[in-house]
């Protein structure tokens, strides 16, 4: 019987189209717990908040004062933010082109939308916003 080294099989293993976990499969040591690697049924809600109006830019400060205190609170569990940059059309015809902080939360269903509309609203409310802009899509995820 011919015998292969595992840096044989890994080679031939990255070369195929397959997954390389269809030719080695490697068990965990003795005594090593395995995570559950299922994916489970989220739902993805990113809020694009613009920081600017037609009359004011909101600075970091405020932001993250906002973040702290109406963000956070409501949502522990974890998110993430990204600075980016963006534009739109306002209802007053003016293209305002701003930076845009985008918060991403993995929620597990059912959806709790009156945290999210709640922040929504402060938001606005707060720094005299038109709107923000909120994407919900279903995604499946693992940790």
């Amino acid at each position: 019987m011919k015998t292969y080294s595992v840096p044989l099989i890994l080679c031939f293993s990255l070369l195929s189209p397959l997954s390389p976990t269809h030719f080695l499969q490697i068990s965990p040591a003795r005594g090593q717990q395995v995570l559950n690697t299922q994916k489970q049924e989220w739902i993805k809600v990113e809020l694009y908040f613009g920081l600017s109006s037609t009359t004011r830019e909101i600075n970091e400060q405020e932001w993250q004062q906002f973040f702290n205190q109406e963000i956070t609170p409501r949502f522990p569990e974890g998110l993430t933010v990204v600075d980016s940059y963006g534009q739109y059309l306002h209802s007053s015809g003016l293209l305002l082109k701003e930076r845009t902080k985008i918060v991403i939360i993995l929620l597990k269903q059912p959806l709790n939308e009156q945290k999210i509309q709640e922040i929504i609203k402060l938001f606005k409310e707060t720094f005299q916003q038109e709107s923000v802009l909120k994407v919900t899509t279903p995604v499946q995820a693992e940790f």
